[in-house]
């Protein structure tokens, strides 16, 4: 993981794992297409988030071939090894940082992403960004949500039907509270 905020994974592994996974309404959207967010790392990748229905052929695929070396952790606490049964996530590293995440495909939910990569992007305003995308013929797959302490993502799909992640750090006080 990066060390600064504006490219902070603390905490990805659960924010995405669950994003992935849990499907909430859409908020009202802010009035102002305004960005809330003026951060010079805007329009940058922010993180890569394989989804793989055989995480273990994936992990031994990507360790093989690009030399990443995976790292199986606890979905909703990244900090410790899964306990038995729970959901776990995989967390690649390469020269002792950490570069992508894996996820396991459930299909559960039909808007989950299919196998495959999924970039999140960093936007000023996730908010925003997702209605210029209902308004640019996108669609949303997984609606704004709130990651304590990482910020606010969505995943949304173009008008191609390529999904793609968005993300907005989240703001100095909200971290000074914990959120």
């Amino acid at each position: 993981m990066s060390r600064t905020f504006s490219r902070s994974r603390t905490g990805a592994a659960a924010v995405l794992s669950l994003a992935l996974a849990t499907v909430v309404a859409i908020p009202a959207f802010a009035e102002s297409p305004a960005a809330q967010s003026s951060s010079a790392d805007n329009g940058s990748v922010w993180w890569n988030e394989l989804v793989s229905a055989n995480p273990d052929k994936a992990r031994d695929f990507y360790a093989s071939v690009i030399g990443w070396t995976p790292k199986v952790v606890a979905a909703e606490d990244n900090s410790r090894p899964p306990a038995p049964g729970e959901a776990d996530y995989t967390l690649f590293t390469s020269k002792g940082e950490e570069v992508a995440g894996l996820s396991k495909f459930d299909g559960k939910q039909p808007n989950d992403p299919k196998p495959g990569w999924l970039t999140y992007i960093q936007v000023g305003d996730v908010d925003s960004a997702v209605e210029q995308a209902l308004k640019k013929g996108g669609k949303v797959l997984k609606a704004p949500n709130d990651a304590d302490g990482v910020g606010r993502i969505a995943v949304i799909q173009d008008p191609d039907g390529n999904p793609v992640g968005l993300y907005t750090p989240a703001s100095k006080e909200s971290q000074v509270a914990g959120h």
